[in-house]
């Protein structure tokens, strides 16, 4: 599944970097993260019964609370540096300049937020102060990012603030319970 969506990450920025692009790049991206994260906007072979499994009473894994972090300090450094940052800049508006192509990046990146945002909710999934504290705001977190994921493949706009919303609440929640949440990018010597 990562390696799909690094090709897909790959794809696209190879694609605007070598000059092609426009709307059929956008389009294509979008297509193949829409074929690699399924109909509903989830990583494919995603439990749906992941919000209603019970806590656990001990650690089913080992540093949990750490992978929880790394994997959330990724999903937040790609929405931030791929999606909110441009947004802010104005790079999604109608006429603005490379908007196709920022929108395919973003689409890119938003898949790779949900895909390290599902192996956070795993983690959380898997220790007992985790899921007690912070089951229900990686829940809505999850729900919103993809709501606005979703949106952001068509070229609306409207679901990003909400998600950015989502993710610094749950930050401050992780920041409550001793966990500090850093915006990470992954390594580029790939």
């Amino acid at each position: 599944m990562v390696g799909k969506l690094l090709a897909v990450s790959a794809l696209t920025v190879s694609l605007t970097a070598c000059g092609g692009g426009g709307q059929e790049t956008a389009e294509r991206a979008t297509d193949v993260v829409a074929t690699v994260t399924g109909a509903a906007g989830t990583p494919t072979g995603t439990p749906g019964t992941t919000a209603a499994a019970a806590c656990p009473t001990a650690a089913t894994k080992k540093f949990a609370k750490t992978r929880f972090v790394a994997d959330m300090g990724l999903a937040f450094g790609a929405f931030n540096q791929w999606i909110l940052k441009p947004y802010k800049a104005g790079g999604f508006n109608e006429g603005a300049e490379k908007r196709k192509s920022a929108i395919a990046k973003a689409v890119a990146a938003g898949a790779f937020s949900l895909n390290r945002l599902n192996a956070g909710r795993k983690m959380i999934n898997a220790d007992p102060t985790l899921c007690k504290s912070l089951k229900a705001p990686v829940e809505a977190l999850w729900a919103t990012a993809s709501a606005a994921i979703d949106k952001l493949k068509t070229g609306d706009t409207s679901g990003i603030t909400d998600a950015s919303s989502a993710l610094e609440g749950l930050r401050q929640d992780a920041e409550q319970d001793g966990l500090t949440i850093k915006d990470r990018q992954p390594p580029s010597g790939f």
